[in-house]
């Protein structure tokens, strides 16, 4: 009998009672379809109670015999996945239905086409975007779990009521963790919630679920820093001297005598969240002051800023702890004024002013939009666009070129404070802390990022890397001729940013190596006085499966030459006679599939040969170079084009020994400058009362370039001597 017939059967017949009756799990009653649907009455009004009482019995039989961990029933676990929905978040009684059959399709035999004939389209799309986030173990690297992250997050970007199951549901397994018997699971599911589920929470304004799970998951991890952090805390509490109730009195009388009415609240840190501050602060548990924070509830925004005159006019401040959230919400619309003043028996106090709905956004977060308000909806699918760091988790899942990378580029997204800049036309933009100017510039538009070449902060052109303030206002130059860079990854700190250049490098960096290989192709075919057909490469023979591909290999130097030459070799009717053929440099683009050696630093002129290495590509020296390998096998006769503008610098390594005079410095670095050229790196190898012995790396055009400054060097009274290494 299907399913579905099944289920029909139940649901017609007088066994429901049977599904009605309470049973009691993990310390609590199972909560029945009828208290469900009573809760969800008290705040939704459009609830459509078949459809509940539908969904509860099919999740119920669909799971049938199904045991947790714990020894209960497996349905115990989205029946109170629902009670959370509905008692603690009021979500709509859709939301409610999807966390009654959030397991249906990764644990039993019930597939998509069978939800959505029963429950509709909507209701089984979102069932099928929670189960998507089900297959990741963050800890691990394969594929398939990043494809399913990757739908998943395109799902919550369509609808974040997959993402509001999927953080009930996770705080629900996180409630019953220590029944699971295994350690090494119970850790690896606690790392994946701090990990993921966490900032996932935080990144949406679940503050309430998102403590509870992080402090399980601490609880889990570091057990013994937990129980000090708590017992801590009991101390301080047994220690109050009713601190919290005069502290609260004190606020309540000042802001009561300018008439600003209110509700004042103090509330506890968690352990987590106070051991995080002593790891980032390197600080011990006794130099943690804050611990208690008084919230201040007020009707209007304009009454936040008057409770604060007020505070601050009543309280001696703290310096550089004032924040104005509501001014400048967080990334997650996180919205509230934060400062800490001196409060009762001269302790540091910890004050934060809002509104009601301020308060409900800030515990409830994105789930405030999509649950009921005096019996209003108050959110739309919408709601989801006004969240810049889903969109950016978007871009970095386009971007990414490999899948092994979108998860550690989208953690990127949901850590570390943030900081506020404005475009030339005064647009704000939101990046993390740390973020530079490239950052800046794709957070804006990938294309821009592509062609950035220059940044200006407040009006002066300052280096990429330069790590962005608050209040900065940025301009990005750009040129149609720049591309990212590789090294533009070690000081980005967005995911977007990463993956957008990791992409492009990656994209060139195919082209590059097949350029080259072709190249070299062609190369051994003319030195061995071959006519050049790719008729004659049997690419098969070196394990590819096309000649595109044995163009790439070559190139990355996983083809030895000399067994590329032995199949030619064998080629019957080929006079096999050697020329002198080289490759020329011109067409490439420089630390891609060509690299300049830092051993000796070939410049344009110099007299160059190449080494083919595996996975590196072609390695230019100069002929001249004592480190380069004694078997010629794998060198490439390489040359510069003289008769066309390379547009690209190189690095020269000078050594100077220059007068120990107090002007020395400023004589040679004019010198190096007025000839157009830049210091890269300047390092003082000896120092004696005499003379200083200098290693300068500079940037030259070619080795004419590199002889004029060493000329102008040797023309200065303050150097001894100058030598290229």
């Amino acid at each position: 009998m299907s399913l579905i017939k099944h289920f029909l059967i139940i649901f017609s017949t007088n066994t429901l009672i049977a599904c009605y009756i309470k049973l009691s799990f993990c310390g609590r009653f199972m909560l029945t379809s009828s208290e469900l649907i009573q809760a969800i009455q008290k705040y939704d009004p459009n609830l459509n109670v078949d459809l509940v009482r539908k969904a509860y019995i099919f999740s119920m039989e669909a799971h049938g015999m199904q045991k947790r961990a714990s020894g209960s029933p497996y349905f115990y676990h989205p029946a109170e996945v629902a009670r959370i929905l509905t008692e603690q978040l009021h979500m709509d009684y859709t939301t409610v239905i999807v966390g009654l059959l959030h397991d249906v399709l990764e644990d039993t035999n019930v597939g998509f086409e069978e939800l959505e004939e029963i429950f509709g389209s909507e209701i089984a799309f979102l069932v099928e975007g929670v189960t998507k986030l089900s297959h990741i173990k963050y800890t691990s690297s394969q594929v398939k779990q990043s494809e399913s992250y990757q739908k998943f997050i395109i799902a919550v970007t369509h609808d974040i009521r997959v993402l509001i199951v999927k953080l009930a549901d996770r705080l629900q397994n996180m409630r019953t963790l220590s029944y699971i018997k295994s350690e090494e699971k119970r850790r690896r599911i606690a790392i994946e919630t701090l990990d993921l589920y966490a900032p996932l929470a935080e990144r949406i304004g679940m503050n309430g679920i998102k403590d509870e799970i992080a402090d399980i998951a601490f609880f889990t991890l570091h057990p013994n820093e937990y129980r000090a952090i708590s017992t801590k805390l009991e101390h301080i509490r047994n220690q109050d001297n009713n601190f919290v109730q005069n502290t609260i009195l004190e606020l309540q009388k000042v802001l009561s005598k300018d008439e600003i009415p209110c509700s004042i609240n103090g509330r506890e840190k968690t352990p987590y969240s106070i051991w995080k501050k002593m790891q980032k602060r390197n600080i011990g548990l006794d130099q943690i002051y804050d611990i208690i924070a008084f919230r201040i509830i007020v009707q209007s925004v304009k009454e936040c800023y008057a409770a604060l005159g007020v505070v601050h006019t009543n309280f001696r401040i703290i310096p550089g702890r004032f924040k104005d959230y509501i001014s400048i919400p967080k990334l997650n619309n996180y919205r509230s004024l934060h400062t800490t003043v001196i409060g009762t028996g001269n302790q540091p106090i910890e004050i934060q002013i809002r509104t009601e709905d301020m308060h409900r956004m800030a515990e409830e977060g994105i789930a405030a939009h999509w649950s009921y308000k005096n019996g209003d909806l108050i959110g739309k699918v919408g709601e989801t666009q006004n969240y810049a760091w889903l969109k950016r988790l978007i871009a970095i899942i386009k971007n990414s070129p490999d899948p092994y990378e979108v998860l550690d580029n989208s953690k990127l997204e949901m850590f570390d404070d943030e900081v506020f800049c404005f475009t030339s036309k005064g647009d704000l933009i939101t990046l993390p802390k740390g973020a530079t100017g490239v950052d800046f510039a794709y957070e804006i538009h990938t294309d821009l990022g592509n062609t950035c070449i220059g940044v200006r902060i407040n009006g002066k052109l300052v280096p990429l890397k330069t790590v962005l303030k608050n209040g900065d206002r940025v301009d990005i130059i750009t040129s149609p001729y720049q591309h990212p860079e590789a090294t533009w990854e070690d000081f980005v700190v967005t995911g977007k940013a990463r993956s957008c250049i990791r992409k492009f490098v990656k994209s060139q960096e195919k082209g590059e190596f097949i350029s080259l290989g072709f190249q070299l192709s062609r190369y051994i075919f003319a030195e061995m006085n071959i006519q050049f057909s790719e008729d004659l490469i049997l690419y098969e023979k070196f394990c590819c499966d096309s000649l595109t591909k044995f163009y790439y290999n070559m190139g990355k130097g996983l083809i030895p030459l000399k067994l590329f030459r032995s199949t030619l070799l064998n080629i019957e009717g080929n006079n096999i006679t050697f020329n002198d053929t080289s490759i020329c440099l011109i067409d490439f683009i420089p630390d891609i599939a060509v690299h300049f050696s830092k051993c000796c630093c070939p410049i344009l002129g110099d007299k160059i040969i190449g080494i083919l290495q595996a996975n590196k590509g072609l390695i230019i020296h100069q002929t001249t170079c004592r480190s380069m390998e004694e078997s010629c096998e794998a060198f490439i006769r390489v040359k510069w084009n003289q008769d066309d503008n390379i547009e690209t610098s190189f690095m020269a390594r000078l050594q100077i020994i220059m007068l120990n005079h107090k002007d020395s410095f400023a004589a040679i670095t004019n010198i190096i400058s007025s000839n157009n050229a830049n210091i890269s790196n300047l390092k003082i190898e000896h120092r004696t009362t005499e003379f200083f012995s200098l290693l300068v790396d500079i940037s030259v055009t070619d080795i004419a370039h590199l002889g004029e400054i060493q000329a102008a060097l040797r023309a200065c009274s303050k150097v001894k001597s100058v030598k290229r290494l």
